[in-house]
């Protein structure tokens, strides 16, 4: 019977994710078939155990029955030894938790409280650390996940698509594919004019009128994600707060950045507004 209902609570969990839209902050949608299809192989399971748990339920009533025919007293039941149900408890508690927390607890939208958390550092001064388990800041280097040919061919062609453009608004959809190539060549996008909305952070070595601009990206799912964006820089000082969303318009410039210890694009700006969090606050990388 426990069995039923970890498989039933499972699939609702997954069911409710879906229904609620809160699975677009665990993966990317791209990948949506695969849990949508998990809503169906769970389901299918419950049902298998819950047949497989009737019958056997069954099977043992009418064993229990002839036992009562043959025997002027039943022979007594077996009970399990007390530390096999603890262990058997134990087991099924760490299971059906995650189910839990899933439904009954919020699902929080990343923000510069987690930027603070891991530290704000590129991924590549990070020496000697496993470059699969790192998080990314700034830059979305797709290098890190295909071979370097393979990379550069990529960067190569989505570059083409954005060559010879004055103005370029990065939006939701090719948020992630923009800005990658903005990296790669800062050098071609010199004078550009760009277009991007995020949340403001206020980093480590930087002047009184400049801020960080953010989204928070997935790659593939939640364990790859990283915080994105550009160092844009107002034309007098401001004071802005983090998490505060803006949608600004600037033109593109380089600037040698110490924390960092390399040379990054700077959005300077000419036109900003502040905006609402959109519905998705995330956005994902939907070309590889």
């Amino acid at each position: 019977m426990f069995r039923v209902v970890i498989l039933l609570m499972f699939t609702y969990l997954f069911f409710y994710l879906h229904m609620s839209g809160n699975i677009s902050k665990y993966i990317n949608m791209k990948y949506s078939f695969l849990t949508n299809s998990m809503i169906y192989a769970l389901f299918f399971l419950t049902i298998v155990e819950g047949i497989r748990w009737y019958l056997s339920e069954k099977k043992s009533e009418k064993d229990g029955d002839c036992h009562v025919c043959h025997h002027d007293q039943p022979h007594a039941i077996k009970k399990p030894a007390l530390g096999k149900s603890i262990k058997r408890m134990v087991s099924y508690t760490m299971i059906i938790l995650p189910a839990l927390t899933g439904v009954l607890l919020p699902v929080a939208t990343l923000d510069s409280k987690l930027v603070n958390a891991k530290g704000f550092q590129f991924p590549a001064l990070e020496d000697g650390a496993d470059r699969y388990g790192m998080h990314q800041i700034l830059n979305p280097d797709m290098s890190q996940f295909m071979g370097k040919d393979g990379f550069l061919d990529l960067v190569h062609k989505e570059f083409k698509s954005y060559k010879g453009k004055e103005h370029i608004t990065l939006t939701d959809e090719d948020y992630l594919k923009g800005l990658e190539v903005i990296y790669n060549f800062s050098g071609e996008f010199v004078g550009k004019s760009i277009t991007m909305k995020g949340f403001s952070y206020n980093g480590p070595g930087i002047d009184g009128n400049q801020i960080f601009l953010f989204r928070f990206g997935i790659i593939h799912c939640i364990a790859d994600s990283g915080v994105f964006g550009m160092l844009i820089e107002f034309p007098d000082q401001v004071q802005i707060p983090n998490d505060q969303w803006y949608q600004v318009t600037g033109t593109v410039d380089t600037m040698y950045y110490q924390p960092f210890k390399m040379k990054i694009p700077i959005l300077k700006v000419t036109d900003y507004k502040i905006i609402e969090q959109p519905k998705d606050a995330y956005v994902y990388r939907n070309s590889f």
